[in-house]
């Protein structure tokens, strides 16, 4: 393999969003590397992970690259030939759940976290799946063992994970229960299928209204991404044998005054997960399920990615700041 070099956007230190500067890296070899493919990234979704990544919080995974992104939409790619040739814009239009890489001019990526993009969509539209809805399925359907008549109650509903989990719910018939920062969050959570909105900013402890809105029984799935601030909240809003799915630790990791027996009375269970370091063929089977049961809905428009904002490759510094502003409705893609 020559040393031909591809085009990223890198980060030289870890800290703001200004230490991301357009570079030059290898084309990354697959040598040594079974079943892997290209993707010729023409979109890619920014994610919050990301951020972290950037600051230094949450690392590459091992034997992958240290270029940032997890998610991207555009060509398949064979070879290095027909990359270097642009024959590949003949191969197929791909969106794929990357290890890493995103924020380049072609990514790495296991032939098995591939997913093809629905014809009537953009390469945009494409990038805003993967890495979202996927961990959206994930959550509900893997983690958490969601099903028909159940209720669900999603904090950072205006997120992109927020903006899928809602319509994933709505498709197999759970309720939800929609909490974000504004009404314009809360508008667009209703307009997706969400049943009930409730604003944190005016109602901090959510619980009480989480226990009118399901007429005294509280909630069966709780999706968080926040953590300790709203610990407290969140208990008081379960129902008996919730299934509670800590994903994100954006209110902070440490809950002070811990008390299990609040957890034995509901008999709530607690379950963690992350996406990035779970094993290939976990990703692979979780695809599959995915692309099997949902991914045509796309074609229908009955399911639809939720795009806030595209910005462009040279504007990563200002999506990332948008990213941590908290201001998203649905995703932040660059092309």
């Amino acid at each position: 393999e020559s040393s031909l070099k591809i085009k990223a956007i890198i980060a030289e230190e870890q800290g703001a969003p200004d230490v991301f500067k357009v570079g030059e890296v290898d084309f990354p070899s697959n040598e040594g590397k079974e079943n892997y493919v290209w993707i010729k990234t023409e979109a890619i979704g920014i994610n919050r992970a990301e951020t972290m990544q950037r600051k230094g919080l949450y690392p590459s995974i091992p034997g992958e690259t240290d270029v940032i992104g997890l998610e991207a939409a555009g060509y398949l790619v064979n070879s290095q030939e027909e990359y270097t040739s642009g024959e590949y814009k003949n191969n197929e239009r791909v969106m794929a759940l990357l290890p890493g890489g995103g924020y380049s001019d072609i990514a790495r990526v296991h032939k098995d976290h591939l997913m093809k993009i629905p014809e009537n969509l953009s390469f945009e539209e494409g990038a805003a799946i993967p890495e979202t809805w996927l961990t959206s399925f994930q959550l509900l359907f893997l983690v958490a063992s969601g099903k028909e008549g159940q209720t669900a109650l999603i904090h950072a509903a205006g997120s992109g994970i927020g903006c899928a989990a809602i319509q994933l719910c709505k498709k197999v018939g759970i309720t939800t229960i929609a909490v974000a920062s504004t009404n314009e969050k809360l508008e667009l959570a209703k307009s997706l299928g969400a049943s009930h909105g409730i604003n944190y900013k005016e109602n901090a402890d959510f619980s009480t209204l989480v226990q009118e809105y399901t007429g005294g029984k509280g909630v069966n799935i709780i999706l968080d991404c926040v953590g300790a601030q709203n610990f407290d909240y969140n208990i008081k809003s379960a129902a008996v044998d919730c299934q509670w799915v800590l994903y994100g630790l954006m209110g902070g990791p440490k809950v002070p005054e811990f008390n299990l027996k609040s957890f034995m009375g509901k008999r709530i269970q607690l379950l963690c997960s992350t996406l990035k370091t779970r094993t290939n063929e976990y990703k692979a089977d979780m695809i599959t399920k995915f692309s099997e049961q949902f991914l045509p809905l796309f074609e229908t428009g009955e399911l639809k990615p939720i795009i806030d904002i595209t910005l462009k490759y040279s504007e990563i510094k200002e999506a990332h700041e948008y990213m941590e502003s908290n201001k998203t409705q649905g995703k932040i893609i660059c092309t």
